[in-house]
């Protein structure tokens, strides 16, 4: 398998190593839905229909997991996969953009006000990336699992910088 590499460039949230609370926050459940799949104008979902589970399961590795149904909850919504900004993807399958919103929740499903955009990209060579964005650099075999498997590590980084009030911790 060959490395990949990811280049710094997320916003908003400034994933940085950052103090980490003393607890982890722990999960109660990891909920993937795709807003890209209503879009008339969007294919990807045809393309891969098992999405949403594979990041779903991505992120429960990367997680603490809890069984108490009183913890937070994680929600994300795919809002974009498109290749060069063309959410019609070519027969050949292949993306290099994969972006989402992912809220924290309370166990009731009612927004605890943290939310975070992930922007992945996948640009071989000289590209730049767009701002914002966290670059992979694709190999033609194993794209689809470096975006899913990147997208997940963000994810598990901005969770990590979420204190077990629920509070955004300071860098």
């Amino acid at each position: 398998m060959k490395n990949i590499a990811l280049a710094a460039g997320v916003s908003a949230i400034a994933l940085s190593s950052s103090a980490f609370a003393d607890e982890k926050i722990m999960v109660s459940a990891i909920d993937v839905e795709s807003s890209v799949s209503a879009s008339t104008e969007a294919n990807a979902m045809d393309f891969y229909p098992d999405l949403e589970e594979d990041l779903r399961a991505e992120v429960a590795e990367r997680v603490p997991m809890s069984s108490d149904a009183a913890d937070p909850q994680i929600k994300i919504d795919i809002r974009k996969i498109a290749l060069n900004g063309s959410t019609m993807l070519p027969d050949s399958k292949e993306f290099n953009q994969l972006e989402g919103v992912v809220d924290i929740t309370s166990p009731n499903g009612d927004n605890a006000g943290l939310s975070f955009p992930v922007m992945i990209s996948a640009y071989a060579g000289d590209e730049i990336a767009p701002e914002g964005y966290v670059n992979v650099q694709p190999s033609e075999t194993e794209f689809y699992v470096a975006m899913v498997s990147t997208f997940a590590d963000v994810v598990a980084e901005g969770l990590a910088n979420v204190n077990t009030a629920g509070e955004p911790i300071d860098p």
